[in-house]
Parts: structure tokens; sequence; C-alpha cells
């Protein structure tokens, strides 16, 4: 009989197709999965894996293997949820995901302010861009920024986030002609906004994968910038391009999974949540206060 750690092993050699991106999967180096890969093959008395010229397959046998580690990573995850749903409910632990900037610039008062109202529970926050795996225990609840958010989780749309052309005010002074545009380096799609923006002839300039240091980077003069109302309306230095209305980019979503959504605790923050990013439609769309 298998044990945990040895579908583990398939389902990330599955996943990651290679030795070292399998390791990072599972958090260890590339040799230990190695010598963990060929113990399995001897164990079997059959290649379970093989090696192939677009990386790791898996064999018929190893097929079997696979079906079996998704059955049982499945019941894992589901224990799991049980197991939140018990615990989770007027005290303990609970982990909300957010992306940095919507935590720093419009809810990091507001969780200290929850915090402070609810002792007894202890609340931790992930700012981050990558997308925390409920099903996975990464988070019990998730603010994202997407028009198509994950089908099987539960919640509410809590606002649009709006973006319109900015520049530093003495930076828009000089003539276009020097203008450059700071992008993401995370957007291959630059070259379609840029085209359709009032400065389509400026090229794209320095590429920053950060999104506050991109409108940081715009607020000290260094480029043109299409930004996050909500970002820009804080930056003193930064002004409007142009008198263009802003323009829709991307829904906010407050969320959480199905079997947590009745969990008083959960219940109360993504109530509160969502109040406090619909209380913000004005800031979202470059009005109001920053």
């Amino acid at each position: 009989m298998e044990d945990w750690d040895t579908y583990r092993l398939i389902l990330a050699l599955h996943r990651g197709k290679t030795l070292r991106h399998a390791a990072k999967l599972l958090a260890v180096n590339h040799t230990t999965v190695a010598r963990r890969l060929a113990q399995l093959n001897r164990s079997h008395g059959a290649i379970i894996v093989d090696s192939t010229a677009l990386g790791y397959s898996l064999t018929s046998a190893g097929q079997s293997l696979l079906h079996t580690a998704l059955q049982m990573e499945a019941l894992i995850k589901e224990d799991k949820s049980i197991l939140r749903a018990e615990q989770i409910d007027h005290c303990g632990h609970i982990t909300v995901s957010i992306p940095p900037a919507i935590a720093q610039v419009l809810l990091i008062e507001e969780l200290q302010s929850f915090a402070l109202r609810n002792p007894m529970v202890k609340l931790s926050v992930q700012c981050s861009y990558q997308l925390a795996d409920i099903d996975n225990s990464e988070a019990d609840v998730v603010v994202r920024v997407a028009n198509e958010p994950s089908e099987h989780l539960v919640g509410h749309r809590a606002g649009t986030v709006y973006v319109n052309y900015y520049g530093h005010e003495q930076y828009l002074q000089q003539p276009s002609e020097h203008f450059s545009w700071l992008v993401s380096s995370h957007d291959p799609s630059h070259t379609q906004w840029i085209e359709s923006s009032p400065y389509p002839q400026a090229p794209a300039g320095i590429a920053f994968d950060d999104l506050m240091v991109r409108h940081s980077a715009a607020n000290q003069g260094l480029g043109l910038l299409r930004g996050a109302c909500y970002i820009a309306k804080t930056l003193p230095h930064l002004r409007l391009v142009c008198e263009q209305q802003p323009q829709p980019f991307s829904q906010i979503w407050v969320l959480t999974h199905p079997k947590l959504i009745d969990v008083p605790r959960i219940k109360c923050l993504t109530s509160e949540l969502y109040q406090l990013l619909s209380d913000r439609k004005a800031l979202l769309q470059g009005q109001g206060q920053g």
C-alpha cells in the first residue's frame, strides 16, 4: 500500500514535468526527487515515470497511481474544508488574501478596525498578487481583481477598478515627443492600450512588475502611466493627461469557499469587506478623497 508521500511525488512529477519543477512543488531539492523516483521505480519492479524529450511522463502503471493520487488529494482537501468550517466559528484564525495595492490603499485601516472589534479572531492578511488556493486551505477569504473569478467560489462583486491616463504635473509640461509610457512587465498587451491612449506615438519605457512601484515612478516624473484611479488619487503629483472619462478595467470580488460561507466569522468578514469596497465606488473611479 502506498503512503501519501508517494502519491504526492506522482502528482508533482505529473504537474511539474521536470525534476526541478517537481522539487519546487514538493519544497525539496531536485536530488531528493531523483532519489525518490528511483526508489519508486525499484519498489514496483516497473517504470512508473519515464523520461522523455518533453520531460517526465507517467507510464500506464503510473497513470493508475495518478488516478488514486488525485482521489486522495480531493479527499484531503475536503477534510481540510470541513475542519476549517468546524473550527472557525466565533473565534479562531482567519486568513484573507488581498492584492497588495487594494490592501494598502483601500482596506488597511479597516482591517485593523475589524481585528480590534473581534479580539477572539486572529486575522492574517496575505498581500500577494498570486492567487491563494482556498481549496488547499491557503486562505479562507480572498479579494480578487478579475472579470471571471473561480466559478466554484461564492461571494459578491464589490466594485470595479477604473483606470485613466496620468503623468507628473511637471512631466506633462515638456514637449510630447519626449514622452514615454511606464508599463507592466506582466502585460504583453500594453501596445494595444498605448495605441488608443492620448499619446499613441509615445513608446513604452521602463517596465515595472509591481503595481505600486509603477505608480510611484509616474509620481516621480519618470513617465506617463495608465494607472488605477484609486491609487493615482492618493499620489500628490499625478495629474490627468487629458479630460477623459475613466475606463473600467476589472471587477473586484470578495469570495470564500461554499463550506465556509455560513460560518459566523467568515460571514462577518466577507460582508464587511464587501460593504467597505462598495462604499469606495467614487474613489475607485478617481473621485472623492484619497
